[in-house]
């Protein structure tokens, strides 16, 4: 009887802690604070502009504090043009819905073509205009035929092949030497922007996408950026090894604020994660592909499975008090094995997406860049233990009992055979 005592309380002490367990991975998954990675002073960061500070992301949410270097109206400093572009989706969209109904664009979308086997001015405002206004049929026609005539050519591609070479990091507070080293060779322009003139560095191929004049209008300076990535231009510049460059702003000072040339504007962002991206939403995702949304599908959903088996097992585990039958306390214990086998599943699908983010999403885990393990992953492992321990224990004693071994007469009669009669 004493040994019988011993192992109720046991499966008791098991049953509570599932409980707790249970508990515990309801947090867990909830949490925000799987993965850190930190960029120590800041990492930066070319498709962004900005500093990586750090990140700390979920199963369901991701976190991202950056550091946005914007140069200051009177500094003399080589800009990329995308820092004159919106990067927020809302600020993209209300400015394409305001330059649509403006005159000029009406008016380039009916411009004639001369038929020449150029891509002319005409050309190049038709193309602009049928991306303004939303016509996303005429604009893949304009598009096919810009990549035709003019990226498919043998001097387009050498400006878009680059090596594996680590890109190299341009001062752009050096504009002297930039200019005497003709370092950008013609994708540097001196262009007005807000009645400044100002030097950026423009790719080749991009300045043929684009109308001339199109720095009188503030709104197509706004979205020349969006722009160009949409016509697939890439953003970058190369230098004559074919080697990328970049232009990198000094380092944010510790304590914020601004310097003689910047300002430093901290960005965080937190944001649930859409399990389902459509490809044209992915493609604005530089953190994301379609590889990792699949690392990412497959922890939600044995996330999911390890809280419905955990509290299969929570329920089982009590009902065994109940019918101390022996296939009970091995029901329980199997169902508490299998909560394991699933939660150990979203730990291994979480470190295996580390490692693609880490070798393949450099926006998202910046070369340079540390890891560290939130308290969320901390608290999986517990759930994970916590489930092997009960369910060893749960099938270790549930061994038959029957005759003069059982404690009593009523676990006697519940090991005893079941005859299933007619």
């Amino acid at each position: 009887m004493e040994a019988y005592m011993f192992q109720r309380r046991v499966l008791l002490g098991c049953s509570l802690l599932m409980v707790i367990s249970l508990v515990v991975w309801i947090l867990a998954i909830s949490t925000d604070h799987w993965i850190i990675i930190s960029g120590g002073t800041g990492i930066f960061i070319p498709e962004s502009r900005r500093f990586f500070m750090s990140s700390h992301s979920g199963l369901w949410r991701h976190c991202r504090n950056t550091i946005v270097p914007n140069a200051l109206s009177n500094a003399q400093v080589v800009r990329n043009f995308s820092s004159m572009s919106y990067t927020s989706q809302s600020l993209i969209n209300d400015a394409k819905r305001n330059l649509s109904h403006m005159d000029f664009i009406k008016d380039f979308a009916e411009e004639k073509l001369d038929g020449s086997d150029t891509f002319s001015e005409n050309a190049r405002r038709r193309m602009f205009a049928h991306w303004a206004r939303g016509e996303d049929e005429d604009f893949q026609t304009f598009r096919n035929a810009f990549h035709k005539l003019v990226m498919s050519t043998e001097l387009s591609q050498r400006e878009f092949n680059a090596t594996a070479t680590k890109p190299i990091p341009i001062d752009p507070l050096d504009v002297k030497g930039i200019i005497a080293r003709n370092t950008f060779g013609s994708a540097l322009q001196r262009v007005k922007y807000n009645n400044t003139w100002s030097y950026y560095v423009i790719p080749e191929v991009a300045q043929q996408s684009i109308f001339t004049n199109w720095t009188n209008y503030p709104l197509v300076v706004r979205l020349l950026g969006t722009y160009i990535r949409d016509i697939g231009i890439p953003a970058f510049v190369l230098n004559e090894d074919r080697v990328i460059m970049i232009l990198v702003p000094p380092l944010p000072p510790k304590k914020g604020g601004q310097t003689a040339n910047y300002s430093y504007i901290p960005y965080p962002r937190c944001k649930y994660i859409d399990m389902f991206l459509n490809p044209q939403t992915l493609r604005n995702e530089p953190g994301f592909d379609e590889e990792l949304m699949d690392y990412i599908r497959t922890q939600a959903s044995f996330a999911c499975i390890t809280l419905f088996v955990m509290s299969l097992g929570a329920v089982f585990s009590f009902y065994t008090f109940m019918n101390p039958r022996y296939m009970f306390k091995r029901l329980a214990g199997g169902i508490h094995l299998v909560a394991a086998s699933t939660a150990l599943v979203v730990l291994q699908v979480l470190f295996s997406s580390i490692d693609y983010t880490k070798e393949n999403l450099f926006y998202a885990y910046p070369d340079g860049a540390e890891l560290t393990y939130g308290y969320g992953v901390y608290l999986a492992w517990f759930t994970f233990v916590v489930n092997i321990v009960c369910g060893l224990m749960f099938l270790w004693y549930s061994g038959k009992k029957k005759g003069a071994k059982a404690p009593n007469d009523e676990v006697a009669m519940a090991d005893e055979p079941t005859i299933m009669g007619r």
